[in-house]
């Protein structure tokens, strides 16, 4: 059996799907192949001005991520070295001007659902999400203590969808 390329056909569906709204809405935008951290596309304004945007895609479920990469996190296995214990200490430094589209596209690509923000609500959302993770497992993740895994759902991006003014007023 071959590999399986669904994250990454996953991620090229929404690249392109973005790219092609908006060449719609009258902006050039190319995909950058590669690692370049927090960037997927760069877009261009007929009025000169440039910007990078990260693109985020589900086919199915929540959208995953490192909740380090947002919000800084203590662990504690003084108490009980057996229970080691998680503390959300702040919010990491992050460019929270950075737009953020976040797509899902669970069945027909027609039907593909655009919401449209900035990393800053992403962080947000991460740290309501993660805090109130750790208050329903009292501080201690069950299966891995160590674990800074976190999802955020449709549900959590409603108020941005279709949030184009984001984009056309940058």
């Amino acid at each position: 059996m071959g590999k399986n390329y669904s994250k990454h056909l996953t991620k090229q569906i929404g690249e392109n799907l973005l790219v092609a709204k908006l060449g719609e809405l009258g902006i050039v935008a190319s995909i950058l192949t590669g690692n370049v951290p927090d960037i997927d596309i760069l877009a261009y304004h007929p009025d000169g001005k440039s910007f990078p945007i990260q693109v985020k895609t589900q086919r199915k479920g929540s959208v995953s991520v490192n909740a380090k990469h947002f919000i800084k996190i203590s662990f504690d296995e003084t108490t009980n070295p057996s229970k080691i214990t998680q503390k959300v200490l702040g919010k990491q430094k992050i460019n929270k001007d950075l737009i953020y589209v976040v797509i899902f596209c669970r069945k027909e690509l027609e039907a593909a659902k655009f919401y449209i923000c900035t990393q800053g609500d992403i962080q947000k959302i991460v740290d309501k999400n993660y805090r109130a993770h750790l208050v329903k497992v009292d501080s201690v993740r069950p299966k891995n203590p160590k674990s800074t895994h976190c999802t955020y759902k449709e549900k959590d991006l409603l108020k941005f969808e279709d949030n184009w003014d984001l984009i056309l007023k940058t």
